[in-house]
């Protein structure tokens, strides 16, 4: 299992802790169990039910079962740009051009890592509509789409904004 931090001279990468996925993945499972258990029960209560359970958990157990069998990176960052596959709206690469400020927010439960973005609709352009909305709430409240909050990053905001300095180029 490789480390949540691999830090190089020209690179940091940076993943998520393998917990959360799982823990995710056995919810989804006994969810989905319960759900079916309820479609075999009978009964329209236990139908409806069960149909919903099925639905809500079979959908988490498989979104939790990707993320663990692709093991992509939250965020890689080089000499040229960061690639975000963390935040809400998975920004992808991001040349240090477009890129303003990196700030770290207290919130709670730690703190968020906010990657500021100098067009942030650019950015909300290269998402998903849903993905899209979620950020400019995100840019209007945090200022930029970008944010990694406490809960996905495996070391304090506060290292992976020095390294993010550190690996940004001299303007």
């Amino acid at each position: 299992m490789s480390p949540p931090v691999v830090r190089e001279p020209d690179r940091v990468e940076v993943r998520a802790p393998r917990t959360a996925p799982v823990v995710a993945l056995v919810t989804g499972v006994i969810g989905l169990a319960a759900g079916v258990w309820l479609l075999l029960a009978g009964g329209t209560a236990n139908l409806v039910l069960g149909a919903v359970l099925v639905v809500f958990f079979g959908v988490g157990a498989v979104r939790a079962a990707l993320r663990l069998a692709r093991g992509k990176p939250l965020l890689v960052a080089t000499r040229e740009g960061v690639d975000d596959g963390g935040s809400i709206v998975a920004a992808g690469f991001l040349p240090w051009s477009e890129l303003g400020t990196i700030d770290v927010l207290r919130a709670r439960g730690g703190s968020m890592l906010v990657i500021g973005v100098r067009d942030p609709e650019a950015v909300l352009a290269r998402t998903t509509p849903a993905r899209a909305k979620v950020g400019r709430a995100q840019a209007g409240r945090l200022g930029s789409p970008v944010v990694l909050p406490p809960s996905v990053l495996p070391v304090p905001a506060d290292e992976l904004a020095a390294d993010l300095e550190r690996l940004r180029p001299e303007s």
